[in-house]
């Protein structure tokens, strides 16, 4: 089954926002960080157009080294492709978020905030051997033990309903907290397979070695239609309305996040995001497999489908020990961990450095990234980053963001070269949208008497005073 969803992803176009993550001019910063509090008094997310986000990260190789792209536009899998160079277990990443609807309300030392969001994650941990096989065949591994253990499969959409606060506790340090309410709408996602394949030299017969298992909430559950012959078949009556506005899958998480000003110059902010799971009870398949066996081919000497995987899959069933139920199961979310420096130039520029880390079972992913934010004017700001992600250093984002009251334009990457070059990159990644800002007038006396030739005359005296020093 994992050999077969290998080759689907990778016919997707597509949380990680490391350039995101200091813009606290973007109410989405919030997102990142749920200490950020917004610069105006009230934030309106408008539902599909405020927050549009998608992700795809492969730290194995670039979509050009698995994929052949013909001059009619056709693709085709590399068999060719070259893996001896892989370190073991890679990972395959794709996010696909939506913010139905978003708002921030600030009153005086407090801001309070309220999403809810669409989400769809699918995290695939592979190894090399898996490549090679898929792609090629038992051919070239005759007499040879394959290495697969660790390989897993994780697809999981819910939606998000997140209910936060943050505080400016004094000058110096601002909290923030969110706490997420979730509700699971489809689930797949394979344990930690302790899978093990022996080519036998000659015959091209694979020993198996197996103790896996699969977990699901789809449209489609594990049939047994004949003895030990299954097969995923449809529910019946689950209109796709039903089964968007399904809440029978409840879940819980928590978002925290702090901001430390040491001094005018230098800040550190951090947080910890998604700790926490979802209780999946409908429409469910739970399967589990385990034992030795001598499969006697013949099976593919080329790519493997489909058509090669069931007949193995059948005949593992007659063979091995193996159990089939609807039993509820607990999915956890990836936590997600960001620590940031940044440090003031001037009125117009700061440097900042991030470091990321994403837990996911059995792997982490890991990332760090500068970039230098700038303030042109009140209303335009961006910046620019090079990140260190998904054993990549090709990584060029960009984030910008124009307007402030009433309207305000963004759009933040961290990797544009994936849009130049995406057959020869591993990552693409992109945030845009439109906010609705009210109430951003400074909460300065001089504004409010409308003396902005007075506020502008004190910043030339504080620049002077500066330069002086």
């Amino acid at each position: 089954m994992a050999l077969f969803f290998m080759g689907t992803l990778f016919t997707i176009r597509a949380q990680q926002n490391n350039t995101l993550f200091f813009m606290h001019s973007l109410p989405e910063a919030n997102y990142l960080n749920p200490a950020v509090q917004a610069r105006c008094r009230v934030f309106i997310g408008l539902p599909l157009i405020s927050s549009f986000h998608m992700n795809l990260a492969n730290s194995g190789f670039t979509m050009g080294k698995f994929l052949t792209v013909y001059t009619d536009g056709t693709m085709a899998r590399n068999e060719n492709m070259q893996i001896s160079s892989f370190p073991a277990r890679k990972y395959l990443l794709t996010e696909f978020h939506s913010v139905l609807l978003a708002v921030g309300i600030k009153r005086n030392n407090l801001y309070y905030s309220f999403t809810i969001t669409e989400k769809n994650n699918v995290t695939f941990i592979y190894t090399p051997d898996l490549v090679g096989f898929s792609l090629r065949g038992s051919e070239e591994y005759q007499g040879e033990l394959l290495s697969l253990k660790g390989t897993r499969l994780m697809f999981n959409h819910l939606r998000e309903f997140a209910f936060g606060i943050s505080k400016n506790y004094s000058s110096s340090l601002s909290m923030g907290m969110k706490v997420k309410l979730l509700f699971g709408k489809y689930n797949f996602s394979t344990g930690n397979s302790n899978f093990g394949l022996f080519i036998e030299e000659g015959t091209r017969d694979i020993r198996f070695d197996l103790e896996s298992k699969l977990n699901s909430s789809l449209p489609y559950i594990l049939t047994e239609e004949a003895p030990d012959r299954y097969r995923f078949r449809e529910i019946q009556n689950t209109s796709l309305l039903k089964q968007l506005m399904n809440w029978r899958n409840p879940g819980l998480a928590i978002d925290l996040g702090f901001i430390y000003k040491v001094d005018d110059r230098l800040t550190f902010s951090g947080s910890l995001l998604d700790l926490g799971f979802i209780w999946y009870r409908s429409n469910l398949t739970r399967y589990t497999i385990e034992g030795e066996h001598q499969y006697q081919g013949p099976f593919a000497d080329g790519q493997i489908t489909n058509d090669h995987l069931l007949p193995v899959f059948d005949d593992l069933n007659s063979n091995m020990n193996h159990t089939l139920s609807s039993d509820p199961y607990v999915f956890f979310l990836d936590p997600k961990l960001y620590l940031g420096a940044a440090r003031k130039m001037n009125d117009r520029y700061d440097l900042n450095f991030l470091l990321y880390s994403r837990f996911m079972p059995g792997k982490i992913q890991t990332g760090a990234t500068v970039s230098l934010l700038t303030r042109a004017d009140k209303r335009f700001r961006s910046s620019i980053s090079w990140s260190y992600m998904n054993h990549s250093v090709t990584n060029l984002g960009i984030g910008m963001s124009y307007g402030k009251n009433p309207i305000q334009l963004y759009a933040v990457t961290d990797n544009i070269l994936g849009f130049i070059l995406p057959m020869s990159t591993k990552n693409v990644n992109l945030r845009l949208g439109i906010n609705l800002n009210l109430g951003c007038r400074d909460i300065f006396n001089m504004d409010q008497c409308g003396c902005e030739w007075l506020k502008k005359e004190n910043d030339r005296r504080l620049r002077k005073e500066r330069i002086r020093k």
